[in-house]
Order: structure tokens, then C-alpha cells, then sequence
């Protein structure tokens, strides 16, 4: 069984045509079979590959024998209008799959869009009209003209005494509207050379015009659009989101899904999965081993399931970079989660394994992640967080789990999809983090959080309950029982910031005995909740300690509810 490499390996570096020896390169590439050629171009990137195209005598049979998908790809990438000499080489079946992977939308087509390809597939000369026209599937030939012709009468109509045809309308003894006056001359050309050329093929297009009923043809059309993007591995919409059903981690048993022989694919999958993915990690070493066809389609249609779920557009190729991220991202979670380190275990893993439910298993543990951040936003500590647990718990909890940015560089925002399980293990110790101090608050501390309507700040800094976090409660309710009340955050007068102040620094810092019992203290409650107890203490370590006990401004010192009324 052949295999497919990952763009980028030496092998590739050694057979690609090298740019720096153009005249030997062709030549040496010119002199390969085609099967051979083939491969070469697949692999390649879209600009190599249309170049290498260029140089083959056959560059029409070496189009031909790529992977629809593939030669879309290409297309839309080096500009539809820019290589037209592309889609004119196409086959049919390929001219065809253009259509459907670009111009639906939902259940309509965009018609001046596909006007557009089957233009371009006609540019080299008249016979090239007939050819597009003949090997384009029929039924979607007549939806498109559909929609700039309306044929009013036949032959009969130069035969009318009373109601004599309209010459000029008329194309091979059939009288016709143009109903889209932009592109009338267009389509009067096209059907002219069609008349000329095979006077019977035309026929049959014009009485099917003439007749079908226009809800008939379009449903017809649709469901053969459906049909071919499954050929082509793209499913139905409703059944493309089943690639996000849940699988528990836990009971995950990789054996039940172990991928057995079955029918032998009589083409090599498409080039794309693996050319447009910058592959890492554990699962980059799997594919720098290389592919066989079978687990090629096999990541082919996962691929081309994620974007039928997730609406991408087919040629769009950033969407496209951001939706194999996304597989190539999960189903590495997946590999490390069962293999950890183990490239030889994941390697054959990989290879025996239907890749659908290790997409499923590596999601599911973002999703894992994601439930968490949903309980913690709705518990009592959701409206108090801020900063990092904000920012991170809004991302992780989103519709889609991503991972914060932030954990990456702090002072960098957004998100990004998961790629390993580091990225799983940094986000669950800040989720497990979070718990542990929502358990102090609701488990463990002697009062109950308010939610923000409850909160009176009258005459007190801050002002607004968007200013408050959960630093707030805690460190106003640690420094009231320094100052000798009870645990409770009660707010601050503002006349006791001195006193407090001497119990709390020492040389212009924290004082490090308070820091000790503190952690101590909360060794017996929460251990995990110490690091966003450390954070509040740092608060007074940066914002309270280096100012002059009687020179403290309210307004000025973080962390603490203070009455100044």
C-alpha cells in the first residue's frame, strides 16, 4: 500500500523540482511516469504545484488525475481568474466538483458564480465550449442557464402568423429571454457555439429548459449536489456535527474502534490534509512517517466533516488552515493522552485506529475543560472574578473550547485551538485552582459572597461593584481580623489603614511571618487555593507596604473595601 509523506520531510526536499535548476528540474520531472508526477504534485505546495503542471507536455492528464479537492484548492489559492489555464484542463467530474464546493449556498446555487467557472473552463476555443458543456453533470448545466434564460417558444414560433417570433431572441429555432442582462452576451455565446457544434445536445438542453418546472429542477439539483459532496467525503450538515459528540475519557476503550480492512480506495487521497497543516508535537512525528491511503482518506473525510460542521468555506484558505488546526489539534490530544510519549505505540495506533472517535476523545477532553469553567462562571465567585481567571474562564467556557492566550505570554489576549496536552494539564491546574477557591468561599469562610445588586459601596473606595474582585472579600476580611474583629468583609475604615498597615509590613514588605501563617492556615482549608491567596498577599506586598503608614490615600490601595464616608 503506497504512503503518502508529510510536506516538508527530506523525501519531499529530495523530489519536489528544485527551484534553483529550473531547465534540469523539468526535465528530470518531465521524465517521470505519470503516477510518478503525480505524487510530486500532490505533495506540493500550490505554487509548486502549478508550476510543475506548466512544465509536463500532458499538463491536461496530469491535472485530470489530481484529487478534485486538491485542484480546487490550488485554484483558489493562486486566484480563479489569475490561472484559468487550470480550470479549462479540468475534467468534467472536476469542473463539476468546483461548482459544489463554491458556489452553494445552503440549498441555492449561486449562479453568476458558477457562470464564472464554466466560463473559464471554455476560454481555449469553441470546442472547449462543447467539452465543458458535455462533461459537466447535466442536471446542474440546466440550473445554472436556468437562471439567465427563460425559453419562451420552439419552432413553432416562426410558424405563428398571429404572434411571430422575435428573431433576435432567437438561438436554433428557440425564442428566448435573457433575464439577466449582464451576462446576456455570455450565454448567448455559449449557447450559439453549443447550437453549431452538436445541434442534438442542444435540443435536449433548450425542451429541458423549456419544461422542467423550475421547484423540480432545483430540488432535483440539490439533492445531486448532496450526493456528489458525500462522494466526495463531505456529509450531510446534521450528520457533520456528530464529530462533537461526547466520549467520557475515563471509559475510553481505543480497542473498539480499531480500523479493519475493508474496500481499497482506487485513488490516492487528497494532498491537502497534510500540505496545508504545520503538524506538531507527537502527532508530527506520526505523520513525518508517512501516510498509507487508508488512514489518508480516513483523515481526509474527518477533515472535510469538521467543515461541513463548522460552515467553513471550502476555498477559503485561512478558514481552511483554522479548521485543520483544529483536527490535527484534538486528535494530537488524543495520541498523547493514550500514548503520552510513546511515538512507536501512537504511530501504530494512528495507523489501526478510525480516526473519528480519537477526534472525539481529544475534544471531549477540551470539552471536560470547558464544563468546568461553565460551573465556576455560574457559581458565587463568577461575578467576582477578574484579571487572568476572568479572561481565561470567559475563553475555556466559549462555545467552541479554546485555550487562553494569556497562558502562553501574560500580556497577550485572545485564544487559540488546543494542540497538546500541556495545554490541557496548564488549563485544568487553573480551573482546579479556581475550585479549590470558590470552596473557600462557599465551604470554608465564615460569610457568604453577595452577588453584585447586594453589594452597597456608599461612601467607600471602590465606588462601583465593577471595581471589586474576589482579592476584595478576602483581603478585607483577613485585615479586619488582624485589627482584631472577626473574618468577615465588612468594609475598612478608613482611619485604621495606619494600624493595619503595621501589623501587615515589615521594611517597606509583606512581612514574611504573615505570609507563613497564612499558608499554613490555608494548607488546613484548601492547599490548591494558595496561589490566588499568594496573589491577593502581593497586592499589599506591591500596593500597601512600600507607602508611609500615615501617608495612605484610599483611592490608592489595592484590594481592600474602605470606608471613607
Amino acid at each position: 500500500m503506497s504512503r503518502t509523506e508529510k510536506p516538508g520531510t527530506e523525501d519531499q526536499s529530495k523530489t519536489l523540482v528544485a527551484l534553483s535548476h529550473p531547465v534540469r528540474d523539468s526535465r528530470r520531472f518531465a521524465s517521470l511516469s505519470l503516477q510518478e508526477q503525480q505524487d510530486r504534485v500532490r505533495r506540493a505546495d500550490p505554487s509548486t504545484r502549478y508550476r510543475m503542471i506548466l512544465e509536463v507536455a500532458d499538463g491536461r492528464a496530469l491535472v485530470q488525475s489530481l484529487a478534485s479537492q486538491d485542484l480546487f484548492l490550488t485554484i483558489k489559492e493562486l486566484g480563479r481568474d489569475e490561472v484559468p489555464e487550470l480550470v479549462s484542463m479540468a475534467s468534467g467530474e472536476q469542473l463539476t466538483a468546483f461548482v459544489d464546493l463554491d458556489c452553494w449556498r445552503k440549498d441555492l446555487i449561486d449562479a453568476p458564480e458558477a457562470l464564472h467557472w464554466l466560463a473559464l473552463a471554455m476560454t481555449e476555443s469553441e470546442d472547449k465550449v462543447l467539452e465543458a458543456a458535455l462533461s459537466i453533470d447535466f442536471e446542474l448545466l440546466v440550473l445554472i442557464m436556468r437562471n439567465f434564460v427563460q425559453v419562451l417558444r420552439g419552432a413553432q414560433a416562426f410558424h405563428d402568423e398571429d404572434n411571430p417570433a422575435d428573431r433576435s431572441k432567437c438561438i436554433g429555432g428557440y425564442e428566448m429571454e435573457m433575464l439577466q442582462p449582464k451576462y446576456a452576451k455570455l450565454v448567448r455565446s455559449m449557447l450559439d457555439c453549443l447550437y453549431r457544434l452538436d445541434e442534438g445536445f442542444y435540443t435536449h438542453l433548450m425542451e429541458v429548459l423549456r419544461w422542467e418546472l423550475p421547484s423540480s429542477l432545483e430540488e432535483n439539483a440539490f439533492q445531486s449536489h448532496c450526493e456528489r459532496l458525500q462522494d466526495l467525503g463531505f456529509p450531510d450538515p446534521s450528520q457533520a456535527r456528530e464529530i462533537y459528540a461526547w466520549v467520557d475519557p475515563d471509559t475510553f476503550d481505543v480497542a473498539q474502534y480499531r480500523r479493519y480492512p475493508g474496500m481499497v480506495e482506487t485513488e490516492q487521497p487528497p494532498g491537502f490534509v497534510l500540505s496545508v497543516v504545520r503538524a506538531r508535537d507527537l502527532l508530527g512525528k506520526v505523520l513525518a512517517a508517512g501516510l498509507d491511503d487508508a488512514s489518508g482518506w480516513d483523515l481526509t473525510y474527518l477533515a472535510n466533516k469538521v467543515l461541513v460542521a463548522d460552515g467553513i468555506d471550502f476555498g477559503d484558505r485561512e478558514q481552511l488552515q483554522g479548521a485543520m488546526d483544529k483536527v490535527y489539534g484534538y486528535l494530537n490530544l488524543a495520541l498523547e493522552h493514550l500514548c503520552h510519549t510513546d511515538e512507536q505505540r501512537a504511530t501504530q495506533l494512528f495507523g489501526d485506529t478510525y480516526l473519528l472517535p480519537l477526534f472525539r476523545l481529544g475534544y471531549s477532553l477540551t470539552l471536560q475543560l470547558q464544563r468546568q469553567a461553565r460551573r465556576l462562571l455560574g457559581s458565587s465567585i463568577g461575578p467576582w472574578l477578574d484579571g487572568v481567571w476572568q479572561q481565561s474562564l470567559d475563553i475555556v467556557a466559549m462555545g467552541q473550547p479554546h485555550c487562553p492566550r494569556v497562558l502562553d505570554e501574560p500580556s497577550v489576549e485572545g485564544s487559540r485551538p488546543y494542540r497538546n496536552m500541556s495545554d490541557v494539564r496548564r488549563v485544568k491546574d487553573l480551573l482546579d485552582t479556581a475550585d479549590a477557591t470558590r470552596r473557600l468561599f462557599e465551604e470554608h469562610f465564615p460569610f457568604r459572597l453577595p452577588v453584585p445588586d447586594e453589594l452597597d459601596l456608599s461612601g467607600c473606595q471602590p465606588e462601583e461593584a465593577q471595581a471589586v474582585g474576589l482579592r476584595h472579600f478576602f483581603l478585607t476580611a483577613l485585615a479586619n481580623r488582624l485589627l482584631g474583629r472577626g473574618f468577615d468583609p465588612t468594609p475598612l475604615p478608613a482611619a485604621e489603614l495606619a494600624a493595619l498597615h503595621g501589623r501587615v509590613c515589615r521594611d517597606k514588605a509583606l512581612a514574611e511571618a504573615l505570609r507563613e501563617e497564612t499558608r499554613t492556615w490555608l494548607q488546613t482549608l484548601e492547599p490548591l487555593a494558595w496561589s490566588f491567596v499568594e496573589t491577593c498577599l502581593h497586592c499589599w506586598d506591591d500596593a500597601l507596604c512600600p507607602l508611609r503608614a500615615d501617608m495612605l490615600d484610599p483611592r490608592f490601595v489595592d484590594g481592600l473595601l474602605i470606608r471613607t464616608a
